[in-house]
């Protein structure tokens, strides 16, 4: 389609209906005055096809020779069979008939994958990438042009959010670092990605409409930067339902348009999140909103406020235009050449079971891992994950495995049992599996564990014998464990592992896979430590009162000791780093060493890099990441590692100047094997060439000044020299500290000392 001259033919109607959902989750699809446009479909899918979502987009109405109630049976269950009746399971058959011809004749259930959280656990852009190539071959069998939430990039503040685990970790340069890998997976396969929300969709609690208070600094450093990496590579975007600082995201003309694409220079389409526009769609469409969802959704307004002045046509020509070549790259996608039921299997399997043995994080283990041959184990409890949370991310599928039936095929059956106390005090492994559930629409109350959970493992260890006991966290973020770490043997967090999680933990527990995710996000003693507590909303407004300080910076500043920090994880290999050196060159730096390990097992390790600005001048993290590396290393070797980052990493964004800014001096580097908590000093770097802005010089503030005895001294001289109070100058300092120097002095030519010793001077 040559997209231009179909615009040119098209009426300001066709080009307002363009722009508004046409069904639950389409656009197009409508006859215009330039000629048909193509139907183009969306559906949920950042963890696997969304079961509900396309029946929605199948049957478009119920079938009216079906009984309603077996039919809406059939629908909860269908993966679930040997639940239905008779009659039922004619009717799936029918269904099943339909859904296979509509899929090209692939005859299997979707896959489920794991969820943000879990994904950046794995610490692996590779990885990610790899799940993002499985969901856009997914989406291409369910001829889906827009798989939505691919992906949720939001950062994780608030650990009661109920879609906590959707999003990829509390630090914004991990973030951004694994999610745009989602989205180069996703548009490898011919399917456009979907970044969302933006911005700052934190919290499910009163999401449509509550005003989340943030100052600017915390936008540019936490919450954009992974929007911003995504946006260079995802063909759509979706605006978030909150307001940020009074205005909703999907009418902020600053988020939308100064932002996304005047600074960024986004070319894709932004839409808007399910129902978030509940004012004027023309205006919304005027501060840079393209697309209205879901649909139908009324046109009328956007052709009203071109009418009326509010939208001018040049900008609908804009959006119109945008989404029509949406329509015509992604409208037609079809499934990858030569693909059968088998192939189609084979790939997602494979995607969902990388991700899981490398994302699963070992927390704690004294010894009882991995299992031996011989070992038998218990449940005590479930015998299988939760593989998904609920709502978007929620996935239906019959191909999850279950851990129970995993160590079985590994172990032998007969040693893998069930609520069996005697064994279990003999030697056995005893298993606790503790789910939480969580998902859209809501927050969790608390990040408490199931009295159940807690009353089960008290029992164990107060009569364990010669057993040893294994705690599994299946849950969306982090939870208390009360103490409970100190009562078991191992502790291992699996989040929402996706439907090879059980495989992986078996594998992982005998053996067979050695343990290599890291947490990408902090675990605390007490729901109080977290640094966003006291910013819990109870209504209408949410003030990111803990700015800057997300996550393990704010843990670090306030020196808070976590239960488990960000980064860490263990491994079932033992390792070392060694022979650390620093290199330049222009504005890249590195860091180059040896990691050696000492155990007689192959592993990897997350080697994380992080930076800290000795004597800041700025309120400063104690620590940030910078980078990371994830490298297998061979049991009794050695390998030499080096990890890259820009100079850009080493700033922050002055809110009084309006811009990322870098200090000058001197930055400590440190590596760290287990996390933010154990750092290795890795040497410092010397930043010369610093921002201009932040040059010593007139421009500096008083009580910057009055810091450094170098300049108070050279003052001190020019103060006699042209016969002012110096004691008048230093109270001024006392009275007016943010007053620049060249404010205070009124002529600061004549501080000829104080220039000269500005000129001189070098940051530490």
């Amino acid at each position: 389609m040559n997209t231009k001259k179909f615009l040119k033919k098209m009426t300001i109607e066709d080009k307002a209906k363009i722009l508004c959902g046409t069904g639950p989750f389409s656009i197009g699809g409508f006859e215009s005055a330039a000629g048909p446009v193509p139907e183009l479909a969306m559906q949920d899918g950042g963890t696997g096809l969304n079961h509900q979502h396309f029946f929605q987009r199948l049957m478009k109405e119920p079938p009216k020779d079906i009984n309603p109630v077996e039919g809406m049976h059939v629908f909860f269950n269908y993966y679930e069979p040997d639940k239905l009746t008779e009659s039922e399971k004619e009717i799936r058959a029918g269904f099943n008939k339909k859904i296979t011809e509509f899929r090209g004749g692939i005859d299997a259930a979707p896959g489920c994958y794991p969820p943000g959280i879990f994904l950046a656990s794995t610490w692996d852009p590779k990885t990610v990438c790899e799940t993002g190539k499985a969901l856009g071959m997914e989406a291409s069998v369910y001829r889906i042009g827009v798989l939505l939430g691919t992906p949720n990039c939001n950062i994780l503040r608030e650990p009661v959010n109920g879609r906590f685990f959707e999003g990829y970790s509390e630090d914004p340069f991990l973030a951004k670092t694994l999610a745009p890998e989602m989205c180069k997976g996703v548009e490898s396969m011919g399917v456009s990605s979907n970044v969302k929300h933006f911005a700052c969709n934190n919290l499910e609690i009163n999401r449509t409409n509550i005003d989340e208070l943030v100052s600017m600094r915390a936008l540019r450093e936490i919450y954009f930067p992974a929007f911003e990496a995504c946006c260079k590579v995802a063909s759509t975007l979706m605006s978030a339902y909150p307001k940020i600082n009074g205005v909703h995201c999907h009418e902020n003309p600053w988020l939308l348009k100064k932002v996304l694409r005047d600074e960024w220079g986004y070319k894709g389409v932004a839409m808007t999140d399910w129902d978030s526009c509940n004012g004027s769609t023309g205006d919304a469409e005027a501060a840079g909103q393209d697309i209205f969802m879901p649909g139908p959704w009324d046109s009328s307004d956007i052709v009203k406020a071109v009418e009326d002045g509010r939208l001018p046509v040049k900008d609908l020509d804009t959006a119109a235009l945008r989404v029509l070549e949406l329509i015509d790259r992604f409208s037609s996608v079809k499934a990858p050449e030569g693909l059968t039921t088998s192939k189609y299997k084979k790939a997602g399997d494979k995607a969902a079971y990388n991700a899981a043995k490398e994302g699963i994080v070992m927390l704690k283990n004294n010894g009882s891992m991995p299992l031996k041959k011989t070992s038998k184990v218990v449940f005590f409890g479930p015998d299988r994950f939760q593989d998904s949370g609920w709502g978007s991310a929620e996935v239906k599928t019959d191909r999850t495995t279950c851990l129970s039936e995993e160590l079985g095929k590994i172990l032998g059956s007969k040693k893998v049992l069930r609520d069996d106390i005697e064994a279990f005090r003999k030697g056995a492994t005893a298993i606790v599996i503790e789910t939480v559930d969580s998902g859209e629409s809501a927050d969790r109350p608390d990040l408490k564990m199931s009295r159940k959970t807690v009353a089960t493992i008290k029992k164990l260890a107060k009569d364990k014998g010669k057993g040893k006991i294994c705690l599994i966290l299946n849950v969306p973020g982090p939870v208390e464990l009360e103490g409970l770490e100190k009562k078991v043997d191992s502790v291992f967090a699996v989040f929402y592992p996706g439907m090879m999680g059980g495989k992986a933990m078996a594998d992982i527990m005998t053996g067979a896979v050695n343990p290599s995710g890291a947490l990408p996000c902090t675990f605390p003693v007490r729901y109080e430590d977290t640094p966003a507590y006291l910013c819990y909303p109870d209504n209408l407004t949410c003030n990111y009162g803990e700015g800057i300080y997300v996550g393990y910076r704010g843990y670090m500043k306030r020196g808070i000791k976590p239960l488990f920090p960000f980064g860490y994880g263990l491994s079932y290999s033992e390792f070392a780093v060694n022979s650390i050196l620093g290199t330049r060159k222009g504005n890249k730096f590195s860091v180059t060493f040896n990691i050696g390990n000492k155990s007689k097992t192959d592993g990897k390790t997350v080697v994380q890099l992080y930076a800290s600005k000795r004597k800041a001048r700025t309120t400063r993290a104690p620590v940030e990441l910078i980078g990371f590396a994830k490298p297998l290393i061979r049991a009794g070797e050695e390998a030499e590692v080096k990890i890259s980052f820009d100079k850009d990493e080493l700033s922050y964004f002055d809110e009084e100047i309006g811009k990322f800014l870098i200090e000058g001096g001197t930055y400590d580097l440190f590596l760290g094997l287990n996390g933010c908590e154990d750092l290795i000093p890795a040497g410092s770097i010397y930043i010369a060439d610093g921002s201009p802005e932040l040059k010593c010089g007139p421009s500096w503030k008083v009580n910057q000044i009055v810091k450094e005895k170098a300049l108070t001294d050279a003052l001190k001289k020019d103060c006699e020299t042209i016969g002012m109070p110096f004691e008048g100058l230093m109270e001024m300092a006392r009275w007016f500290p943010h007053q620049t120097f060249a404010e205070a002095s009124k002529e600061p030519e004549k501080f000829k000392e104080f220039l000269r010793a500005c000129k001189e001077f070098k940051e530490e």
